[in-house]
């Protein structure tokens, strides 16, 4: 019905306004029903996009498959066998290119660009420029050839397939537009703006840059370029990932979700929100400094954040879904393992606590798995300026019975990485600086905290003052033009979306439904809705099983697209029948009450848990034969 009316002879004027009124009425939020399954892969569906048109689906899944779908019969008009050799994180098609081609990246640091007609033999172009996860890939509606993205090495990078299509050097600086020294994991351009875009990183800064002002392969500071670097008050001390970040339609907010944390609403334009004068340049210079020191302010409250009480082992995805938190058994799905005895598990988080109490500086932290949708490789960091061998520990045992001592850094960014590539982490060992230039040798941070794991745009350029605040934005340009100013404008929150729980994956999504709503997706299996200048929530959806981690309404019409852990891509619409019938009061309640728990507890492998079992056997039968010398 609704289509056949937007479909009349109406002026444009008239179809937005009822494209607005429908998608903004709380009515069609409490009753979105889901209609269709698109059961169209093998795996955790990581990134669902739609066209500009709205009637194909890009998927993309843990299978490394690549789908293109027609919503309205689920038919699979396109399937590629991406030649990725882990999870993809990220799809997108390149615009302009008649929904025929697509840009993807994935835990193995590669970004492919795919011809979606042909197949196996699809393989146009591959970028093996990140050094490490590369989570996200934005393209630029206006701009056909050119795309954005960023990763776990700390690079956010520009490619144009005009100047080159393969990269298969490793930390190459040509594309390079800056550096950060905590890793960059979730980006987004502004659909009137399409200069700017955000970037939110794992040491919970989100920055809104003006890409005019940086070039690629200079390798300079991006400082100059920042627009605004948004603030959360509440999390000074304490490092949260932040999962995604989003323009509004209008390009005048930004939400940003935060793992472990609630989802918040940023005003970069109303000079209200401003917090002046908050930030000082000189820690942006550190943060975007390619040599990173161990003692700067991010990586001490790194460091605070990642206390632990409790681990589990990865696939155990127990603590999601519906019926998490309730006497119980949430439903199986193909990875979960069994349950392990909780005793035991808390033994060996008493084991690790006391590992890492050591903290031995010469000692180099291999990574543990993320437990996520998204697997990821091995990706090895040294604590910079340590001086080698000089642990007495290892220097009283031989090779062979030494422990692998770990660090609250290694295992709190370590929940991502598949089992099947942790034999590859010694042989990465000597791998764990990073050199972009002659001139420097630059260490990158890793992961920061405990996690699981992952528009169309005008043409045109808007000035980027708004209306009345002229005096304001001079201000603010004299300060930045100032010999003397050595501060920035910092936006503070302006709401708080809460009652979901975003912990166990790292592409959690947050998105705009509309003027009037917002909504994300929760590891209990939900999406919530909240009202977007209230903060109170609308309504709630059962959309898998056990974590939903994409969200994205329908570019026209009031439909919404949803995937996570289950193997399918979830479409939801409003419907005549009776509201959703879940007691949203008793599941906020319980999700705070496992947030609460999920803070301090880490995912390690099997094969990791095997792995230090057999050094601390080791250990001990080196110290039983010193002994009986």
């Amino acid at each position: 019905m609704f289509r056949s009316i937007l479909s009349a002879q109406f002026n444009l004027d008239t179809r937005l306004d009822l494209h607005r009124a429908v998608t903004d009425s709380q009515w069609t939020i409490r009753h979105l029903s889901k209609f269709k399954i698109l059961a169209v892969h093998a795996g955790c569906v990581n990134t669902i996009q739609w066209n500009l048109s709205g009637d194909l689906i890009l998927s993309g899944s843990d299978d490394r498959k690549l789908a293109v779908t027609r919503w309205i019969d689920g038919h699979v008009i396109n399937e590629v066998k991406s030649l990725h050799k882990t999870n993809i994180m990220s799809a997108k098609f390149l615009p302009q290119s008649g929904d025929r081609q697509a840009v993807s990246c994935s835990g193995d640091g590669v970004i492919m660009v795919s011809d979606l007609e042909n197949g196996n033999s699809s393989l146009q172009g591959t970028f093996k420029c990140h050094h490490g996860p590369v989570y996200e890939v934005v393209t630029v509606e206006s701009e056909p050839n050119t795309f954005l993205s960023v990763g776990e090495d700390g690079t956010a990078r520009w490619f144009d397939l005009r100047a080159s299509r393969n990269c298969t050097t490793t930390r190459c600086k040509e594309n390079i537009l800056f550096i950060c020294q905590s890793p960059l994991s979730s980006a987004a351009i502004n659909p009137v703006l399409p200069h700017e875009f955000v970037i939110g990183t794992s040491d919970s800064q989100v920055y809104v840059m003006d890409r005019r002002k940086l070039s690629t392969g200079s390798l300079t500071s991006p400082t100059q370029s920042i627009v605004s670097s948004m603030k959360v008050a509440s999390f000074a001390g304490h490092s949260y990932r932040t999962t995604s970040v989003q323009f509004s339609p209008e390009g005048d907010q930004v939400l940003a979700s935060f793992s472990g944390e609630g989802v918040y609403l940023f005003d970069v334009k109303d000079p209200a929100s401003y917090l002046p004068l908050s930030i000082p340049k000189c820690e942006l210079e550190e943060q975007f400094s390619g040599n990173p020191d161990t003692n700067s302010p991010s990586r001490r409250r790194a460091r605070q954040g990642h206390s632990f009480k409790r681990v589990r082992l990865r696939g155990d995805w127990s603590d999601t879904g519906p019926s998490a938190g309730m006497n119980r058994t949430a439903p199986d799905i193909g990875q979960a393992r069994p349950t392990v005895h909780e005793g035991f598990m808390q033994r060996m988080a008493d084991v690790l606590r006391s590992m890492t109490s050591l903290n031995s500086p010469s000692v180099t932290s291999p990574p543990s798995p993320f437990e996520n949708p998204t697997e990821e490789p091995p990706f090895l960091i040294a604590e910079a300026n340590a001086p080698p061998n000089t642990s007495s520990v290892r220097g009283e045992t031989n090779s062979r019975d030494e422990i692998d001592f770990v660090t609250y850094e290694s295992l709190g960014r370590s929940e991502n990485l598949p089992e099947n590539q942790l034999e590859n982490m010694e042989s990465n060992a000597e791998d764990s600086s990073i050199n972009f230039s002659e001139e420097r040798s630059e260490t990158f941070p890793h992961f920061r905290n405990r996690q699981d794991s992952e528009q169309s745009s005008s043409g045109f350029s808007l000035p980027r003052e708004p209306a009345g605040c002229d005096e304001i934005m001079d201000a603010q340009e004299e300060e930045d033009t100032s010999p003397n100013s050595d501060m920035l404008y910092q936006p503070i929150a302006k709401m708080k979306y809460e009652g979901h729980r975003n912990s166990r994956t790292a592409i959690n999504e947050a998105s705009f439904w509309g003027r009037c709503h917002v909504m994300s997706g929760s590891d209990c299996g939900h999406v919530f809705i909240w009202n977007r200048q209230t903060g109170a929530i609308v309504s709630v959806l059962q959309a898998d099983t056990r974590v939903v981690n994409r969200v994205r309404p329908h570019p026209h019409e009031p439909m919404l697209a949803t995937s996570g852990i289950d193997y399918d891509i979830k479409l939801w619409a409003p419907s005549s029948g009776p509201e959703n019938n879940i007691n949203i009061e008793e599941l906020v309640i319980r999700n705070a009450r496992m947030l609460e728990e999920t803070r301090d507890t880490i995912t390690i492998p099997a094969s990791y848990m095997i792995r230090m079992l057999a050094s601390m056997t080791r250990f001990r039968q080196g110290n039983n034969r010193a002994n009986s010398d």
